[in-house]
């Protein structure tokens, strides 16, 4: 949709638009020092600095007896890191999913991790006329597709314990794994073997294979999967399947100095 002053929330903008006074020249501002910046009013200043701070954009700290001083807060890390790795892993990632698609003509995505969900920022199509319509910029939560759960089965037990308490799992289909204990069974299965394979979990009649990725700390940072139709993913085809996406993970995990 085209954008114009009628489609942007102007409070929304207004709030945003104070987090550019935060640089390195001034990293701490206090209310009424801001307020007189800005032209902002000290008590909405104070409203959407307490909204900032809730949610983690802001810290509120006290220097030398002053109340009231800010500076912006670890969620920027937090975000700043994603999108970093993101397109650090993208460009990395992106010539050995293409690789692997002309190779075997699927489907090829790539996701990382956002806190309590996958989210798919790459995509290679295939050119069968009959293929899966994932969009790049998909969240999923990790109980469900073969790709969300290789990044979920290979990260330590006790972060996946928190993503299961606090993710509140989505079924896709009724197919979608639901019940904790059998998606345990799933995540050790995905260790001893070393990739993920899904059945119509997220959409019905669909196969996908997933296989990790990891950094140079030894630490699963995305993933990658192949998915298609099930009756292009034959139980002849599997195996090689199965290798070809092993494969490009360890290929792109090489080249992250893994």
């Amino acid at each position: 949709m085209p954008k114009n002053d009628n489609s942007i929330n102007k409070s929304l903008e207004k709030a945003l638009s104070l987090l550019e006074y935060f640089d390195e020249d001034h990293e701490i501002w206090g209310l009424t020092e801001l307020s007189k910046k800005s032209g902002i009013s000290k008590a909405t200043l104070y409203r959407m600095f307490n909204t900032f701070e809730k949610q983690g954009f802001l810290e509120r700290i006290d220097i030398q007896g002053k109340s009231n001083q800010y500076r912006l807060g670890l969620k920027f890390i937090q975000y700043g890191t994603l999108v970093s790795d993101g397109l650090e892993i993208k460009s990395i990632a992106y010539p050995h999913m293409l690789a692997l698609r002309n190779e075997i003509n699927e489907d090829v995505q790539l996701i990382l991790r956002d806190n309590d969900h996958a989210i798919y920022v790459e995509k290679i199509k295939c050119d069968h006329p009959v293929r899966l319509y994932t969009k790049i910029g998909r969240r999923a939560t990790f109980n469900a597709g073969a790709c969300p759960r290789a990044i979920l089965s290979f990260l330590p037990d006790d972060e996946i314990k928190e993503i299961m308490n606090h993710s509140g799992f989505i079924k896709y289909s009724k197919n979608t794994i639901m019940d904790e204990e059998i998606l345990w069974e799933s995540i050790h299965k995905a260790r001893e073997k070393g990739y993920t394979v899904s059945h119509g979990e997220m959409e019905e009649q669909t196969v996908a294979i997933g296989a990790p990725i990891f950094n140079y700390t030894k630490n699963v940072v995305a993933s990658i999967s192949i998915a298609g139709p099930e009756q292009r993913f034959t139980k002849d085809k599997m195996d090689y399947l199965i290798s070809k996406t092993l494969e490009t993970a360890q290929k792109i995990s090489k080249a992250l100095g893994y």
